[in-house]
């Protein structure tokens, strides 16, 4: 009975391990695609920034927040 729950306990900490490791890989590719967004809208024209109802004031401070900001 003790190999069962030691397999047990294994796997739910296999289990926990996969689902932060799978979290942090979510976080860094958010965090990565924050990053392309900000650098693609700093690329932007006013015309541009227009259709999609933005402003060049509305883009620098877009910009200017760093990738972990929302």
């Amino acid at each position: 009975m003790a190999t069962f729950s030691h397999t047990a306990d294994a796997v739910r900490g296999s289990s926990s391990f996969a689902h932060v490791m799978e979290t942090a890989s979510n976080m860094l590719g958010l965090w990565r695609q924050r990053i392309v967004t900000r650098r693609e809208l700093g690329r932007l024209d006013e015309r541009m920034l227009q259709d999609i109802g933005f402003n060049r004031l509305d883009a620098d401070q877009e910009m200017s927040k760093p990738f972990w900001r929302e």
